[in-house]
């Protein structure tokens, strides 16, 4: 069966050293064209586009997806971990996927740091890693703003309601990274790029991010987005086409029940039939003969038992010692410590969670490449905070004022969060 882990899984785990030496548990971004920022590139070369900031997938990866393709269809289902696919897989929950596997390739590549939707999609955008980007986190520290902004609803993170109010701000989504995005590049190639979205978040502050020059299609189920997916590449066209399709379900049921319920195991067998009854059944042969499928993720998941030690509001000395709440991901929290309390908050965390956090100064963060390896954002120092502290197992904190039953969660190093799948089918 072509799962070429053996060929790529060493080279994922090889980074493992110095404070985050943990086993098998923890995996760094892979630097050398095994990871979700060599995505795009990859996507650039096989539909004849431009060459982008990060460069393609390996050799190894490359010689396996073929040649030029007049089509090419990432799937991006969020959450899928790479080792959750292999589990849906084994369990009969994902038949398509096993049934097609000898004709396919699947490679484990890794997410990026931090592992979340917000970030990888605007690496995924933008072909650039976080750190050139640096659009960092589920909650991201703006000094332009004076004020710690949810990436994903463009608010201040504290508010409740009130999605995309960071306009009032003077805050312009269209204009805010200020980096070429795909669809643009594309479009100066004459690709074709279309974008397929829950109609829940159609016009949305992050996608009118990403989304430049992009013919955007929301849809209501998974029925609609694969026939609206199959009469679009059914129609003639001159030039070739990018289709991107978004789907957010599997990560809604991961983080409310846990990834390992039957609830998520049973919604992706649902999508996996319904992509073969209205998507495939109804592709025209000609159009599948020059079309490449690619399932992948923005990251995987974990399991997290919600656990009061955890959260910060039963830990008020510590948050004294911080100059506001942390920011980023509860699986990744960036502290921002008051002037000469970093030995008492590394003490807190010691005898509070034993063996249950690294903490790394921003400076050996940058030094390991976590972020990346291109440019620094000119902005990005000020927006990780002094230390960083890396959950081991199923460890996080939790510091919104509001009750905690998330069940899954990512955003961290361990290797469900890290090891994504790249299941590449030609469909003719």
């Amino acid at each position: 069966m072509p799962d070429y882990k053996d060929a790529v899984l060493p080279q994922l785990l090889a980074r493992r050293n110095g404070p985050l030496a943990d086993g098998d548990s923890l995996v760094l971004p892979n630097q050398t064209g095994h990871s979700l920022v060599n995505l795009p590139g990859t996507v650039s070369r096989l539909l004849g586009g431009p060459e982008l900031s990060s460069p393609p997938l390996s050799p190894v990866i490359l010689e396996k997806l073929g040649g030029a393709y007049r089509n090419v269809i990432v799937l991006l289902v969020d959450a899928l971990g790479y080792e959750h696919l292999l589990r849906l897989m084994s369990a009969g929950k994902a038949d398509f996927w096993k049934e097609n596997l000898p004709r396919a390739s699947l490679f484990p590549l890794t997410s990026i740091s931090p592992s979340t939707t917000a970030t990888a999609l605007t690496t995924l955008w933008t072909g650039t890693e976080p750190a050139e980007h640096g659009y960092i986190g589920y909650e991201l520290w703006l000094k332009r703003y004076s004020m710690v902004i949810n990436t994903i609803l463009h608010m201040p993170a504290a508010y409740f309601g009130d999605v995309g109010s960071l306009a009032k701000a003077g805050f312009t989504a269209e204009n805010f990274l200020g980096i070429p995005t795909l669809g643009a590049r594309f479009a100066g190639r004459g690709i074709e790029s279309h974008a397929f979205l829950p109609a829940s978040i159609l016009g949305s502050g992050l996608s009118r991010m990403h989304l430049e020059k992009i013919s955007v299609h929301g849809y209501v189920a998974e029925s609609d987005m694969w026939a609206n997916l199959r009469d679009i590449l059914n129609t003639p066209t001159r030039g070739s086409r990018y289709c991107y399709v978004y789907w957010s379900t599997l990560d809604s049921l991961i983080h409310r029940y846990g990834p390992n319920d039957l609830r998520v195991d049973n919604q992706f067998a649902d999508l996996s039939r319904s992509l073969e009854v209205n998507f495939l059944d109804g592709l025209e042969n000609k159009v599948r003969e020059k079309t490449l499928l690619l399932l992948t993720a923005d990251h995987g998941a974990i399991a997290t038992p919600v656990c009061g030690k955890y959260n910060l509001g039963n830990h008020p000395e510590l948050v004294n010692m911080l100059r506001m709440l942390p920011t980023c991901e509860g699986r990744l929290p960036f502290l921002f410590v008051k002037p000469g309390m970093e030995a008492a908050v590394r003490a807190y965390f010691a005898n509070a969670w034993p063996g249950k956090f690294s903490l790394l100064t921003m400076d050996e963060a940058l030094s390991m490449r976590l972020f990346g390896i291109g440019a620094e954002h000119p902005e990005l120092r000020e927006r990780l905070g002094d230390l960083i502290a890396v959950p081991h197992e199923d460890a996080y904190l939790w510091w919104p004022e509001k009750p905690n039953v998330m069940q899954g969660r990512h955003g961290g190093l361990h290797r469900l969060e890290m090891l994504i799948p790249l299941y590449a089918l030609p469909l003719g």
